[in-house]
């Protein structure tokens, strides 16, 4: 299959699902290109809108209107009720990424987040006459969803990341194909090279923003002793962060979240969902986490009880310190023999359900089952 993966990013620290699906769609033997409107946390392997001249711009729109007028105009009449939601690139600027999928022979168009890549797939699918799909993440459905209702029910396959989404999506897109997907990782790269630690170090990975519940977690760690607590990431939270008994490591990248998760001994995930309604669905870290043989310590929100269950992990309500405090200290009280127990667990479930390569093949049956 020829496939062209639209972004808005590429590549972006906080999405490296985006890579890894793309990479095992490769190793399948698929042909995939990555069509990004701009570059993310530096320059990776895509082709960037904003990197066309305005002269192909202009040639290329000029090919595009030649080839297909009356989808042009049509188009043209649709961009104003698009436009109530979200922004909306003009057809010069759509019309180079257009011509380079016509002329590489791409047969399906894949949107990641249900914004501006979703748009961008709907609108080169009725250009060029192609189908598409999309997969849903997070904040795209619950923070700041735009013309959600269209993009689902005109692909020819949907897709989102847990349950949770997904019931949420049928609501407001009854008529759309829907398929659970899960973000996988590898769970070879992701595959301990030391024994399980015993230095009561309590990780968290992720943005610093409300919905990950951070602030709930720095308040848990602090009635407990002992216990170090290091958290990757950067965001507007970080002056509430900065307190004694807190390592705030900024951005990292993968590679270095991995090392990180070799010197754990708790993963914490305690998502919440924020005042504007922004929240996660099901983290990637956790699963990669939990591939490290890591046990879990989350919130029962979002899409994380469909991943963290006994014996890995334990589930607190969210915004509950002291809940959380509790569950950080039953898991760092576990025997060595119970913790490798709980962590080999864990781990059997990503390879089952969360490996990378089984959930991209699902992801390309389900895209080749709708030529059919």
């Amino acid at each position: 299959m020829r496939l062209a993966v639209l972004v808005d990013r590429f590549p972006v620290l906080t999405e490296t699902f985006v890579a890894e699906e793309v990479r095992a769609l490769r190793e399948q033997g698929h042909e995939v290109t990555i069509e990004a409107e701009a570059p993310g946390d530096g320059h990776g392997d895509a082709r960037y809108r904003a990197d066309d001249a305005p002269a192909r711009r202009r040639t290329d729109l000029a090919w595009l209107a030649a080839r297909h007028p009356l989808r042009c105009l049509a188009d043209l009449a649709a961009r104003p009720r698009w436009r109530r939601d979200e922004w909306v690139p003009s057809l010069r600027e759509l019309a180079p990424v257009a011509r380079r999928v016509h002329e590489r022979g791409d047969e399906h168009l894949h949107g990641h987040f249900a914004r501006g890549a979703a748009l961008t797939a709907l609108r080169l699918g009725r250009l060029l006459g192609l189908p598409y799909s999309v997969t849903a993440h997070a904040w795209d459905v619950f923070l700041a969803p735009a013309n959600l209702r269209e993009k689902l029910e005109r692909a020819a396959v949907a897709f989102t990341v847990c349950e949770y989404n997904a019931r949420h999506l049928r609501e407001i897109a009854p008529g759309a194909r829907l398929d659970v997907v899960v973000m996988g990782v590898d769970p070879e790269r992701f595959r301990r090279a030391r024994p399980l630690p015993r230095t009561r170090t309590v990780v968290a990975v992720g943005r610093l923003v409300e919905k990950k519940g951070f602030t709930v977690l720095a308040d848990a760690v602090a009635g407990l002793d002992g216990v170090r607590l290091v958290i990757a990431g950067e965001g507007p939270q970080r002056p509430l962060l900065e307190r004694p008994g807190v390592e705030l490591l900024g951005a990292r990248s993968p590679d270095e979240i991995r090392a990180l998760l070799e010197e754990a001994d708790v993963l914490a995930m305690p998502c919440v969902v924020a005042a504007d309604g922004d929240r996660d669905s099901m983290p990637v870290v956790v699963k990669e986490a939990m591939a490290m043989e890591l046990v879990v310590a989350a919130s029962d929100e979002v899409g994380l009880p469909e991943c963290v269950a006994p014996p890995w992990g334990r589930l607190v309500p969210p915004g509950d310190p002291e809940a959380l405090a509790a569950a950080i200290e039953e898991l760092l009280a576990l025997s060595a023999e119970e913790r490798a127990a709980a962590g080999a667990a864990g781990r059997a479930w990503v390879c089952e359900h969360a490996d990378v390569r089984t959930e991209s093949a699902r992801v390309a049956r389900a895209i080749a089952d709708t030529g059919r």
